[in-house]
């Protein structure tokens, strides 16, 4: 009997607008959808249940790795960072949303991780005398990352699933790391990957 294994799927982090104040506090909105509207009105993909946002007070566009407010004629307006928006805005990690009196704080994920990248670069001086990988571990780590199994990689390289684990401990311990996810995101932050 044969199992079918599957790959692991990535995970895409998902922008969100976090209200802190009020009624509202501590509801998040996951703002998962390419284009939807947003309102009090429970028919909105993202529903703001305050009596002062207006029923469709606006639409949220996510395109490539932007996401876009555009006020939708509503009584209160939309402001970005106390500014009343006319038309389209871009919206960034960090922002203010405000929907009439109602204020969001909107949060990107993978901008957030970008920005503490580019930090790291600035602030810690790079090391010479990083992790060397043998070719072998470089291509176990890829394959690692790619989300194939140990079996799976055993295939790729032509070798037993056991030495891919052996490959894989060695990994591990190169990189400081417990596992395979610790040991992709860590390569990834070295720039091994």
């Amino acid at each position: 009997m044969e199992r079918e294994v599957q790959k692991a799927q990535k995970i895409v982090p998902v922008p969100t607008l976090h209200f802190s104040e009020g009624a509202l506090a501590g509801r998040v909105v996951r703002l998962d959808r390419d284009v939807a509207t947003l309102g009090r009105r429970e028919d909105n993909a993202y529903v703001v249940p305050d009596p002062r946002v207006s029923r469709v007070h606006a639409e949220v566009r996510r395109e490539a790795s932007a996401v876009i407010i555009t006020d939708l004629g509503s009584s209160a307006g939309t402001k970005v960072n106390g500014t009343t928006i006319e038309g389209p805005r871009v919206i960034r990690h960090g922002d203010k949303v405000s929907f009439g009196p109602v204020t969001a704080t909107f949060e990107d994920p993978a901008a957030a991780s970008q920005r503490e990248d580019a930090t790291m670069v600035f602030d810690v001086p790079k090391v010479e005398t990083g992790p060397h990988l043998s070719p072998r571990q470089q291509q176990v780590l890829e394959l690692m990352a790619e989300g194939m199994t140990n079996s799976e990689i055993g295939e790729e390289l032509g070798v037993t699933e056991r030495t891919v684990k052996a490959y894989a401990q060695e990994l591990y311990d190169k990189l400081g790391v417990r596992n395979r996810a610790g040991a992709v995101a860590e390569a990834a932050k070295l720039g091994l990957l």
